[in-house]
């Protein structure tokens, strides 16, 4: 038998063309880290497309297209490799199915798609000359021609289905799936569906989201009778019929009929608003009881549509912004709902470069910068620590460009992209059991227009997937800090929910906003696994209301002195031993619910641990009453009150921070969101950091509020260390200098001088046990050590 490495080379040398060996040469992928990885690819790969794009009159051929262009994507995926139909986007084309094949699908008969222009590089220069070029941008013709649907039958629909599976078959392809999917809203980009004008009643709304409003398929409304003839219920719509259960009942029927394999249930569906941390009643769920009727109605929607039909698969979607926000804010208990047994497939919609990029969409200069590259990591991390002793199989997304709207990643910032690709498939929990990665891939999308993603696109996935797939299989430690997520303190929250109250657990949009200066995180665990699980350093989210072993064992970690950063409000989200122990403690509640911009003002300690961070800056903060005990260091404060602080009397290695709030805004830059400065966040930075090197662990010579980098690091089973850092970040500078630099201090143990990077074989020179690094714009590296390097 071909051991692993020789059955990889083989079927690199079949996979790959000449035009993938010239992405090879040009580095965009590596072939060193080809000749390390495991074959087959590890995991499951989907695929997004609209189903506009395939020539309703001409199944056959639109097939055979489709599989010539991207068999080189599917081939060698081991588990899962299927395709989703974007059949019209609502829930129509479910809950319209009468049971004939014969049947017109209802599709959007005008076209809300966007202005798709040339989109190469990113915008260079000050944020005016950027601003200036994006109207330029905008004004050219179209580069993409819009696209329309056909007239499609359900029978049309049965053919395709059979036609790619059969298709994929004959190239080896085996057991291939083919979905829909369908989102929650009534139309589709401005089209309302004829199925939401005959119910409005399964829509509810308008949603209390920053001020936007949103309608969504409401899983708990009762549909008022109708005649009409449906697949799953010949005799129409009983009065009063709930809504899961109607879609559940015609989904089984649909999918059974016309050989679906997979529901991907997308926005909006489970999470009623997305792309925002807040739910259907405003900032938080404001009580136990609304919070448990949700979940109660999600699960019997996702239960009865699984058994609807066991053979399908049941997908679904997040909202795209922190994971804790899924049940404080949407009401929706994501881990009990996996626990049930009825949820398939869980992905992170991390379109980090459609959200964070500048100048990429018509109408929105500045994007959603909260919804960008290193949040997108963060909120991945809490989604695998809230799944991962469950069986749902969790991926993030992988984007390209989009079917409907005009942003484009893949050829905008291949080398974010490329990040994006590395970063989230190395996403790991660290549980008792080991490291456990993420289940598999889902891209989105394969078309714009009639466009499809080009043969030299196709290639830069594939070889980028499955290296980053198989490296992450292979991976046997995460270094830096692990995020530690705490259900029995989210589970006491949600028992004594109230309108606007929370503790400040939003720890994955926290650390989102620091690791953009170079504070390496890729890992997170919960904290029931804290005295099975190892790391340089633990940053735990509001420990408060634990189980008592639980707080004794993070007592005992303070005590022994090792590295730990404590996140959350002092008054409610931490404990008060804990607190003691770690010298900040607070008291009553928030003395402004609703958060302000305050004046920071930094001690002289915070001086020396940031670079370039002014002596007051403005951060939007939700002030509390806080103590620091004597003999802690102050390292800021706001409007008076000490927020954030480094206790190391006795040998302890402590940092706790009330951190500062997101002030959710429209079309602005990052620094709008943070209040005005980025100066809190730098310092927690700074906090983290100089923990990390009193830990003796990797971390930065100095952080800089003026130099961001995103920064990982991992070893693999092999012994081999990898550092991977990006320049990643828009919208905290306003000149031209886009290039950013940092110096890595290793640490001792790490012997190796010579450091390549595996993309592009560029070689780096450890001085003194340090690397200088600069990026250019929107560049990427990941460096491996010339030899193996001792544990």
């Amino acid at each position: 038998m071909l051991n692993r490495r020789q059955m990889l080379a083989t079927a690199l040398s079949l996979a790959l063309d000449a035009r993938a060996k010239s992405a090879l040469a040009k580095g965009f992928v590596s072939r060193d880290i080809a000749a390390e990885s495991a074959y087959p690819i590890p995991g499951d790969r989907w695929m997004e497309i609209d189903l506009y794009w395939f020539e309703e009159k001409d199944l056959a051929g639109s097939v055979k297209r489709f599989w010539d262009r991207f068999l080189t994507l599917y081939s060698g995926v081991r588990d899962y490799r299927g395709l989703i139909l974007n059949v019209g986007w609502t829930v129509a084309c479910v809950m319209e199915w009468s049971g004939s094949l014969d049947q017109q699908i209802t599709l959007p008969k005008t076209s809300g798609q966007q202005h798709w222009v040339d989109e190469r590089a990113p915008l260079g220069g000050t944020t005016e000359q950027r601003e200036r070029e994006w109207k330029e941008r905008f004004a050219k013709p179209l580069y993409v021609a819009h696209r329309g649907y056909g007239s499609w039958t359900y029978g049309d629909l049965k053919e395709l289905a059979s036609t790619l599976r059969e298709e994929a078959a004959r190239r080896g392809i085996s057991e291939f799936k083919v979905g829909i999917l369908n989102y929650a809203w009534p139309d589709a980009y401005g089209a309302v569906a004829s199925w939401a004008m005959r119910h409005p009643e399964a829509f509810a709304g308008e949603l209390n989201s920053g001020g936007r409003g949103l309608r969504y398929f409401d899983l708990s409304a009762r549909l008022h009778a109708d005649p009409a003839r449906l697949g799953g219920f010949p005799a129409g719509i009983p009065e009063g019929l709930p809504a899961y259960r109607a879609y559940a009942v015609q989904w089984g029927d649909l999918s059974s009929a016309v050989g679906l394999d997979a529901i991907m249930l997308r926005d909006s569906f489970g999470f009623p608003v997305p792309y925002w941390r807040a739910g259907p009643w405003g900032r938080v769920a404001p009580s136990a009881q609304v919070i448990h009727k949700a979940t109660r109605v999600v699960a019997r929607f996702v239960r009865e549509t699984k058994q609807a039909n066991p053979k399908a698969l049941v997908m679904m979607y997040s909202n795209a912004a922190s994971a804790i926000g899924d049940w404080r804010c949407n009401g929706l208990d994501l881990e009990a709902l996996a626990r049930e047994g009825y949820l398939d497939i869980f992905v992170d919609q991390t379109w980090a470069g459609a959200w964070n990029e500048v100048g990429v969409r018509e109408y929105n200069f500045w994007n959603n910068p909260v919804l960008g590259y290193t949040y997108q990591l963060c909120y991945t991390l809490l989604h695998a620590a809230i799944l991962a002793d469950t069986k749902v199989r969790h991926y993030p997304l992988v984007e390209t460009f989009d079917a409907w709207e005009d942003w484009d990643v893949i050829h905008t910032v291949p080398e974010r992209l490329r990040w994006e690709t590395w970063a989230y498939a190395h996403a790991a929990v660290k549980t008792p059991r080991g490291l456990k990665m993420p289940a598999g891939t889902y891209i989105s999308w394969a078309n714009q227009g009639k466009r499809l993603l080009s043969i030299h696109d196709v290639h830069f996935l594939a070889t980028n997937l499955n290296a980053a797939l198989a490296d992450a299989r292979e991976t046997s430690e995460t270094f830096g800090p692990t995020l530690v997520y705490s259900r029995e303190a989210m589970q006491w929250q949600i028992e004594h929910a109230a309108p606007n109250r929370d503790v400040k657990e939003w720890i994955d949009e926290q650390v989102g906003s620091v690791i953009k200066w170079p504070v390496p995180v890729l890992s997170a665990t919960r904290m029931e696994w804290l005295p099975q699980v190892a790391s340089d350093l633990f940053v735990l989210q509001t420990p408060s209301h634990l189980l008592p072993q639980q707080t004794a064992y993070i007592a005992q970690l303070i005590r022994q002195g090792h590295a730990l950063a404590i996140f959350g409000s002092p008054p409610g989200g931490i404990d008060p031993e804990i607190a003691r122990l770690g010298g900040l403690s607070g008291s009553g509640g928030p003395l402004d619910e609703q958060g302000r911009v305050c004046r920071a003002t930094v001690g002289d300690f915070g001086q020396t641990l940031v670079d370039n961070v002014l002596a007051d800056f403005d951060t939007f903060q939700r002030l509390t009453r806080n103590k620091a005990s004597a003999g802690v260091q102050v390292i800021y404060s706001v409007d008076g009150s000490p927020v954030l602080t480094l206790a190391t009397a006795g040998g302890k290695k402590i940092v706790i921070w009330d951190p500062p709030s997101i002030r959710f805004e429209n079309d602005a830059p990052l620094s709008a969101y943070w209040g005005g400065s980025g100066g809190a966040y730098a310092l927690a930075a700074g906090a983290l950091n100089y923990l990390l090197s009193a830990a003796k662990a990797l971390h930065a010579r100095d952080i800089d509020l003026e130099q961001t980098m995103n920064v990982t690091a991992w070893r693999t089973k092999g012994g081999r260390v990898r550092i991977m850092v990006a320049n990643l970040e828009e919208g905290l500078r306003n000149d031209a200098d886009m290039s950013r630099d940092a110096s890595l201090v290793l640490p001792k143990s790490w012997k190796s001088v010579e450091w390549k990077d595996l993309w592009t074989g560029r070689r780096f020179r450890a001085k003194n046990g340090q690397i200088e690094i600069e990026l250019k714009q929107a560049a990427s590296i990941l460096l491996c050590a010339h030899e193996v390097l001792s544990m």
